[in-house]
């Protein structure tokens, strides 16, 4: 299949358009046009260390470690982790939390965005459901 994004690729149709979430050993060709490869764990290496040549454009690499001599193009390469709260959070290069997946969801409802020294320590036994949290924080800022 032809694409034009910015130029006209020729994308594989085996690999483009496809949902390969969770999956893992996957040996890619060619250029792909957007694909998931979403891993749940951070840096996951899903392809072989020796593929080179392929290109990804406006894939979902979320966790998902490419190796070098491949190209990726206007892809989601965010690195994110449940923590103790049992909530996703984006993580930096060294694993630590540094805001919740869905922060922008936060910012559209204008509620206070929950803050990385709230996680506890401890994994709860049930998700903490982070809009509640804000939005009674929220309130409360209201009352002082």
């Amino acid at each position: 299949m032809i694409i034009n994004y910015n130029k006209k690729y020729n994308c594989s149709d085996e690999f483009s358009f496809k949902d390969f979430t969770g999956r893992s050993n996957l040996e890619v060709l060619g250029i792909i046009y957007g694909s998931c490869f979403s891993q749940e764990i951070p840096d996951s290496r899903i392809f072989p260390d020796t593929m080179t040549g392929v290109t990804f454009i406006k894939c979902n690499l979320d966790n998902v470690f490419i190796p070098n001599g491949n190209t990726v193009i206007d892809c989601s390469q965010r690195r994110f982790k449940v923590q103790n709260d049992l909530n996703d959070w984006i993580t930096d290069d060294k694993g630590v939390p540094t805001e919740p997946i869905n922060a922008k969801v936060f910012i559209k409802l204008e509620l206070p965005m929950p803050e990385t020294v709230d996680i506890p320590t401890y994994q709860v036994d049930t998700r903490i459901d982070l809009i509640k949290v804000a939005e009674a924080k929220k309130e409360l800022l209201k009352v002082i």
